[in-house]
């Protein structure tokens, strides 16, 4: 006689037990529902540190750029001003100095005449050939980078450099507007603050007039 599979069984409450076909699927449905949820926060994870990380690169790059410039101007001290030893007035112009507006810088053509690396140069040309090139370089590791640079030997020099980010936005995903170093100096007058390093560090000056989305960072030396 031929046996039949039974297609349930009695369990102690007296019940049937169900048939447990299709259950393993739910099992995987569930799987992939988890998996679905840890990649995207994975994806979000890796968008915020990308964001992070190009910020970081470029403030690092900033760093390198003042070093720079700051070694050329000392290389050729005459033409950053008159120094404190001078007999003529301390202060003094500055072949190193940069004034343009933001806009006005990113369209400017930069060409390198002469070439001081294989001409022999004046003093004079040899700031415009510094000045050229560290711009150069500046549009190159910055992000539509452009640069203000004031003051001279004897009051010391401000260097302002600037880049845009697309990443410098609110929580609504609008771009921010920098603030200006003059509000915020105006603000910490009033306020009588003593710890201004960090708003001033990253103010852009007014003359740069620089759109939203424009990240600024100063630096100082005497030269």
């Amino acid at each position: 006689m031929q046996m039949k599979t039974p297609q349930s069984f009695t369990v102690g409450s007296g019940r049937l037990a169900r048939s447990s076909a299709g259950f393993t699927l739910l099992e995987v449905m569930v799987v992939l529902l988890v998996m679905s949820i840890g990649m995207l926060g994975v994806a979000g994870l890796q968008a915020a540190t990308s964001r992070y990380k190009i910020n970081a690169w470029s403030r690092a790059s900033t760093a390198v750029l003042f070093s720079d410039f700051a070694d050329r101007v000392r290389a050729n001290p005459e033409q950053a001003g008159l120094s404190y030893f001078s007999d003529k007035a301390a202060e003094s112009t500055s072949a190193y100095t940069l004034s343009e507006d933001w806009s006005t810088q990113l369209s400017a053509t930069l060409t390198v005449s002469p070439d001081c690396m294989s001409t022999a140069c004046t003093a004079a040309e040899r700031a415009t050939y510094d000045m050229t090139i560290w711009r150069q370089e500046v549009r190159r590791q910055l992000p539509q980078g452009a640069v203000i640079v004031s003051g001279n030997r004897t009051s010391g020099m401000a260097v302002s450099m600037m880049w845009y980010d697309k990443q410098f936005v609110d929580k609504d995903g609008a771009l921010v507007t920098s603030n200006s170093c003059k509000v915020v100096q105006a603000a910490i007058k009033a306020s009588s603050s003593s710890y201004t390093a960090p708003a001033l560090s990253n103010c852009c000056p007014d003359a740069a007039a620089v759109p939203a989305g424009v990240r600024c960072v100063n630096f100082s030396f005497l030269p």
